[in-house]
């Protein structure tokens, strides 16, 4: 390594423009994931997500990551409305939700982050090593690690948390570097408002201020780990602390700048949150509930180890670590082994740290790592406990001081070897092997069929990865195997109640309704605030005429949900079975008031109305619901019959013709609109639709019937005249 401290050397322009297209190369490793589609968490959090589609631009700064309310306990507490807005952006453009628009725009952004990474680097190496800048950017680049990152949309988090992190190191460069104090503020501001918009991307972009302030420490004022650790202990006499402080005035008051906003920030950030934590389950992480602290410790150390182990060989990927992917720690393992060598491996590393011997490489690996833990942080369980075991995705920042570690190592080898060649070509070898992954892996994530499948294959024991198994394969319509993979998830977690009630469904929907009935009285017993459990319950015992405990079921659902449209909508089909029109038509009601475009609900108020005779009311009913459904078939349709038997003839055709034209393959708008002609006495007219609706359904007794009728009127007719 180069010895001259002081000298800054920057890339030649060629060098530089052919650095930055190599990269730009590298990183088209997740390229093909762009004709993927929405899997796995992307449809909690875009499609299935108000904040994405429709509700007021407000709401995004008020509800989490996924739609509910902050304040709410329900919440999992991650709050990163500029994702969602970024989420918004497309739906706004294109008018829908379209997965490649989505992907294409996570690739864009992740080849950004690596080009930017790459003078990121320049800046921690004091623009003294940029051969080492460009092998860790290009190791960065290739990752498999950050497959879900990349290719999983949800994971555009933490693309645009890394993003910004990026820039606010930059704006910090320029602020230390320079020696106007224009620039210095101006470069200062950026720094802050950068790292605020990263977490507010992701939580964890706030760490940024920490490596800011190590890299102050450590390379723009080259104070040392053992500098530090002799200022610490005291070693320094009162005169000798004095003038250090008095030469390290700037670099103070920068840090205690950095440190009061990432203070506020976080203040900030609880009193959003209502100063509430989020509540996590044992299945979400198990370790964290472990009454016995000793094992908590081992079992977060292993943890640790798989992450580490994930960064330097990511065969073993999976889209969820959680429910026996990774067993606990419970006395004597082997795999405390690895626990111990981690610590070796970081006993190592201090021991350079606080050596005196070589200046540079203290520094270099100092802020190695500190780009490596800080940002890690926040995911460690060491401040606050995490929702998951090991999330892939978390390791997108932290490994890029992984990566400079690397090309630090390769560039220490290169200068021990007598035959670098060798250590060169192995390297490119590693990119390669590192590239293929990546692509394979991306590959994997484009449907969750593949993605599902490939989480079997790393983690078999993980009762949740048969669990969305099995609701991929509810979803295409293949329920017997939906069934078997259900069943094995609650064979390896009994306690699995989203397991319980997608089986009870599933038996639900074939009839068999005393297993479904047993099954999800099983999952409200475990989870007694399970709300879909409840209502689902209450569904089944609907269908055994079970009435009484059926509403007692969807009313200790709602006392879980307030908001619950669809359980106000199930209630009011149990009052119209039971014939209290009153109240089916106030759950209808509540409904439609909490989900605006429930056209089930709508559709049964106008029909309930209608068959009451309060027809008046059923118009006033069906206009309020095309008000919010304009273009719906079914609501046309019954708005169309309804102005028929009011003899409102024009209007009543206007909305089947609008029915037929949304769905031009539905035989009863067209024997309807033919019953409308019928009475109208538009006879052509009437045949011209009877003969349509036959045509799609040439079973139907009733089409030919009337048919037959109009014939006969059109006979009698014809023989009068």
């Amino acid at each position: 390594m180069h010895k001259n401290r002081n000298a800054r050397q920057r890339p030649a322009g060629n060098l530089l423009s052919m650095s930055i297209l190599g990269i730009i190369a590298a990183s088209f490793c997740f390229l093909n994931s762009y004709t993927g589609d929405f899997v796995f968490d992307d449809s909690e959090a875009i499609v299935n997500n108000h904040d994405v589609q429709n509700s007021p631009p407000y709401k995004i700064f008020q509800n989490d990551f996924w739609g509910t309310y902050l304040s709410n306990n329900k919440s999992h507490k991650s709050y990163r409305p500029l994702t969602i807005l970024s989420f918004r952006f497309h739906y706004w453009m294109r008018g829908r939700l379209d997965p490649k628009d989505f992907h294409i725009v996570n690739i864009i952004l992740h080849t950004l982050v690596c080009v930017i990474l790459l003078f990121v680097f320049e800046i921690l190496l004091d623009w003294k090593e940029p051969q080492i800048a460009y092998n860790a950017a290009m190791l960065f680049s290739v990752h498999p690690i950050h497959t879900e990152a990349v290719s999983g949309i949800v994971g555009r988090a933490d693309v645009l948390s890394g993003l910004f992190m990026w820039l606010s190191l930059i704006s910090y460069y320029k602020c230390t570097s320079s020696t106007s104090l224009f620039t210095q503020l101006i470069g200062m501001f950026l720094c802050i408002i950068n790292s605020a918009i990263a977490m507010l991307c992701k939580e964890t972009g706030i760490t940024i201020l920490g490596v800011c302030i190590i890299y102050d420490i450590v390379i723009v004022n080259k104070i040392l780990p053992f500098e530090v650790f002799n200022i610490l202990r005291l070693k320094y006499t009162y005169n000798e602390m004095k003038t250090l402080i008095i030469s390290k005035t700037a670099l103070l008051m920068r840090c205690v700048l950095l440190t009061i906003v990432c203070i506020s920030f976080l203040l900030l950030r609880f009193y959003i949150m209502g100063f509430s934590k989020p509540v996590f389950k044992p299945i979400d992480n198990p370790t964290s509930f472990l009454e016995n602290v000793f094992l908590r410790i081992i079992n977060y150390n292993y943890i640790y180890c798989l992450n580490l182990w994930l960064l330097i060989c990511p065969e073993w990927l999976c889209f969820d670590w959680s429910m026996g992917c990774v067993p606990l720690i419970h006395g004597i393992d082997f795999r405390i082994i690895f626990i111990i060598c981690l610590w070796v491996l970081f006993g190592l590393l201090i021991l350079i740290l606080l050596s005196e011997k070589d200046y540079i490489l203290s520094r270099i690996i100092t802020i190695s790592m500190g780009l490596l833990v800080i940002p890690f942080l926040p995911a460690s369980n060491i401040f606050f406990t995490v929702g998951f075991v090991l999330a892939e995705r978390t390791l997108y920042i932290p490994s890029a001081g992984y990566c400079l570690l690397v090309a630090v190592g390769y560039k220490l080898l290169s200068i021990c070897m007598k035959n670098s060649k060798v250590l060169s070509m192995l390297y490119c070898i590693l990119l390669i092997t590192f590239f293929a992954r990546s692509w394979s892996r991306s590959e994997q994530w484009k449907t969750e069929i593949t993605l599902f499948q490939s989480g079997l294959n790393v983690c078999p024991l993980n009762a949740k990865v048969h669990y969305n198994v099995g609701k991929n394969a509810a979803d295409r319509g293949n329920t017997q195997f939906a069934k078997l993979e259900y069943q094995e998830a609650l064979r390896l977690n009994p306690n699995y109640t989203q397991a319980m009630n997608n089986l009870g469904n599933l038996y639900k929907d074939e009839k068999a309704y005393d297993l479904a009935e047993k099954v999800l009285k099983q999952a409200v017993n475990i989870q007694n605030d399970f709300a879909a459990a409840w209502m689902n319950l209450g569904v089944v015992l609907t269908a055994q005429k079970k009435y009484k405990e059926a509403e007692e079921c969807f009313i200790t659902a709602i006392s879980h949900r307030n908001k619950y449209p669809d359980c106000y909508y199930n209630l009011g089909l149990l009052y119209l079975a039971i014939k209290e029109n009153d109240k089916a038509l106030k759950a209808w009601k509540i409904a439609t008031k909490q989900k605006p475009k429930h056209k089930q609900a709508w559709t049964n108020m106008i029909l309930l109305l209608d068959n009451i005779g309060e027809r008046e009311k059923a118009l006033k009913v069906s206009n309020q619901a095309l008000f919010q459904l304009p273009e719906d078939p079914s609501i046309n349709f019954n708005t169309g019959n309804l102005l028929g038997k009011m003899d409102q003839f024009k209007m009543a055709e206007y909305h089947f013709k609008k029915a037929i034209n949304e769905d031009p393959k539905n035989p009863n708008f067209y024997t309807n609109l033919g019953v409308l002609y019928h009475r109208w006495n538009r006879f052509d007219k009437a045949e011209e639709a009877y003969r349509k609706a036959l045509k799609l359904n040439p079973e139907s007794t009733i089409i030919n019937e009337n048919l037959n009728k109009l014939n006969n009127i059109k006979l009698k007719r014809s023989n009068a005249t």
